[in-house]
């Protein structure tokens, strides 16, 4: 970037510099927390006369910066695990497809479980409830272990591996239930839940990823006595 002089008033900068501190907010955590103050120095020196604002090129350059920054893995991240956080970002999204999928469809589904199974017809409403309750809970549990997993927690590891044995066990209570022919939108939805955290899963216990969640420090050696 080229050297220029200031030329701003302080209650103009302050203005100007709120401004772009809320586009570069946009940026990784891990990106602005090195980066940040340099680009902001830089950014406040090149602010024209009476500049209160970002100007929309400035405004364009740091978002479309910002979208590049989080398409790529940060530092030392191997793209395993930079898959994994981004495929359990889209598992949330595809709980929430789920969840509307029961929504729109529940009245069919319990008309059609009332014709093929009269005996399960309640057992068939507690499982649409269930899921109306845990589904939102799922979706949550997926953008946190998503955020652990992004921040290199070992834990959140173990967390999807628990997380992928319940959506495997609701899997098989759908299958015993009579879901994969009743409901089979809701059950089509659940299969590609499944696929995404079996496929996150793997990619979180490859032999890049456990050398950066386990990586351990080399001792140093001590002098002899």
């Amino acid at each position: 970037m080229r050297q220029c002089e200031p030329a701003l008033n302080i209650s103009e900068s302050a203005s100007l510099e709120r401004g772009y501190r809320r586009l570069l907010a946009f940026y990784p955590r891990w990106f602005r927390r090195e980066s940040e103050d340099e680009i902001l120095a830089v950014l406040m020196a090149c602010a024209q006369d009476e500049q209160t604002r970002p100007s929309f090129e400035a405004t364009s350059d740091l978002l479309k910066g910002a979208a590049r920054m989080r398409l790529r893995p940060r530092p030392g991240q191997p793209r395993a695990v930079f898959a994994a956080v981004r495929l359990m970002c889209l598992g949330a999204l595809a709980e929430l497809g789920a969840l509307l999928t029961i929504i729109v469809t529940a009245a069919s589904v319990a008309a059609a479980g009332a014709r093929s199974h009269p005996a399960s017809v309640h057992t068939a409403g507690l499982h649409i409830l269930a899921d109306l309750i845990l589904v939102p809970a799922a979706i949550a549990a997926w953008l946190l272990l998503a955020r652990g997993v992004s921040r290199r927690s070992d834990p959140a590891r173990i967390g999807l591996a628990a997380f992928f044995g319940l959506i495997t066990m609701n899997m098989l209570a759908m299958l015993s239930a009579g879901f994969a022919h009743d409901a089979t939108a809701a059950f089509a939805a659940g299969a590609v839940v499944w696929l995404i955290s079996f496929v996150s899963l793997a990619l979180v216990f490859t032999p890049a990823s456990n050398r950066y969640f386990r990586r351990v420090a080399t001792p140093t050696a001590h002098p002899a006595g």
